[in-house]
């Protein structure tokens, strides 16, 4: 195993996935270890409900990473999406007594000042200087060695209600693992970094990423995060419709969902039934139709008003808008999308373009869950390998030993063992204790790893 790795969870409302990886010199990002764990019965909305299964989902990942690559993690990055995470513009202007050079030191200054607008029921997770207003009407994104009496910074920060961020840093800290960096990560972000390319993003265009339980809408422009806003709906919202309206169960919801997609009204059968699974009852695929173009027309439109509330129009996020995670695979979706942006150029994305990965399971990643994750790798340089796991350093030692005691009791020719018991016979006093016989320490470790998922999925049936 490479000693120089990043290791990445991300938290979901579907699934929290982890993930090893490592950035080769041309640029490919080799997969070590992944692993996703459903987390609907204790993520909502990108929130935290539950600590306490949240926590063990935490230890079941990165027990299970360290299992697989034989090493000890010393730390993993993450990344979020939750309900509340917005960005909010603000303006710090610092008049001096006569002009100056500006250097590092004032502009850490007037950073430090921007983040002293935060308050108790909101963190500032992520602060972007967009650009400097100087003296002489000058305007500079980098105002270093420039001589001013008065500077005039515009800053767009990005918050998160500090309830939600306690309780995923609670999770974490219960867990015994450190946050790489002590950063908390913006899911979004790290998608349009992958998902769009640096032109794409500084000439402008719109990021839309439809996940289980919210959108997130991002406006670039400039090469600069303009605008952000987490949107409480999801694909997991067409799914309670269905199954409400419907009266079925989730999962009967969801198969329709997906079989059916976003209906095509001009080419839709109104004589066409759908046999439901309880109760013999039948119902026509135009009311299923209405459900799902119901509350997909309130998701674009909530895109739209974001990109609206941003201030930029199709003119001037000329590359348009991209869209992509779970929500956006939906059969038909890039048609909802066309109807409320004519003219836009519209493109549903599932993989990133640019970023070339390898990995032992050629099934990895089909459904695009682990694209946070390969971002945090392909964006981060802290090495999180911390040693060998001493688990397999003790299976290992086992098995040499057990192999030893075969060699010595069948008379073989392991000379340096009967010595060693030789010198133990004459000296009893100084015996040392025979470790006991069973499973070896990794059987055990994943008997543990098979119990704690077992746990999971019955609390999640208890509930149920």
């Amino acid at each position: 195993m490479n000693n120089n790795f990043i290791a990445a969870i991300v938290l979901g409302s579907s699934k929290v996935t982890g993930i090893v990886g490592s950035k080769e010199n041309d640029g490919t990002i080799s997969v070590k270890a992944h692993i996703a764990v459903p987390s609907s019965d204790f993520i909502a909305k990108g929130r935290v409900l539950n600590v306490d299964k949240m926590t063990a989902c935490l230890t079941t990942i990165k027990q299970t990473l360290e299992g697989i690559t034989e090493s000890r993690i010393k730390c993993f990055y993450t990344a979020i999406g939750c309900m509340g995470l917005r960005s909010v513009p603000n303006t710090v202007t610092l008049q001096m007594p006569s002009s100056e050079v500006v250097t590092d030191e004032l502009i850490a200054s007037i950073g430090v000042r921007n983040k002293e607008g935060r308050t108790a029921e909101r963190e500032i997770i992520e602060a972007i200087p967009l650009e400097y207003h100087l003296a002489g009407a000058q305007v500079t994104q980098d105002p270093k060695g420039t001589v001013t009496d008065r500077i005039e910074a515009r800053f767009l920060n990005v918050i998160c209600g500090t309830k939600s961020l306690e309780a995923i840093t609670n999770c974490f800290r219960r867990a015994q693992i450190d946050i790489a960096d002590g950063r908390i990560f913006v899911g979004a972000e790290l998608l349009a970094g992958i998902m769009t390319n640096e032109q794409e993003r500084s000439s402008g265009c719109a990021f839309v990423d439809m996940g289980s339980e919210t959108t997130t809408v991002a406006v670039y422009r400039g090469k600069q995060l303009r605008h952000l806003c987490v949107v409480p709906l999801g694909s997991a919202s067409i799914t309670r419709d269905i199954a409400n309206v419907f009266n079925v169960e989730y999962d009967e919801a969801e198969n329709l969902k997906l079989k059916h997609g976003y209906p095509d009204f001009n080419n839709l059968d109104d004589q066409e039934n759908l046999h439901l699974r309880d109760g013999g009852r039948v119902k026509k695929v135009t009311e299923l139709a209405e459900i799902i173009d119901a509350r997909v027309e309130e998701i674009v439109q909530n895109v739209k008003a974001q990109i609206e509330r941003s201030g930029f129009t199709r003119d001037n996020l000329v590359n348009g808008i991209f869209v992509c995670g779970g929500g956006a695979q939906l059969k038909g979706m890039i048609n909802a999308f066309k109807t409320h942006f004519k003219e836009w150029n519209v493109r549903i994305v599932k993989h990133s373009p640019r970023l070339k990965v390898t990995a032992s399971d050629s099934a990895f990643n089909e459904s695009g869950i682990f694209n946070i994750g390969l971002a945090l790798i392909d964006s981060n340089v802290t090495n999180c390998y911390g040693g060998p796991n001493d688990l397999f350093q003790e299976e290992r030692d086992d098995e040499q030993e057990n192999e030893q005691n075969a060699d010595t009791a069948s008379g073989g020719t392991a000379t340096e063992p009967v010595k060693a018991q030789a010198a133990t016979e004459e000296k009893p006093e100084e015996e040392k204790p025979k470790k006991p016989k069973g499973p070896g320490t990794i059987s055990k470790f994943f008997a543990k790893m098979k119990k704690a998922c077992i746990d999971i999925v019955s609390e999640k049936d208890d509930r149920e």
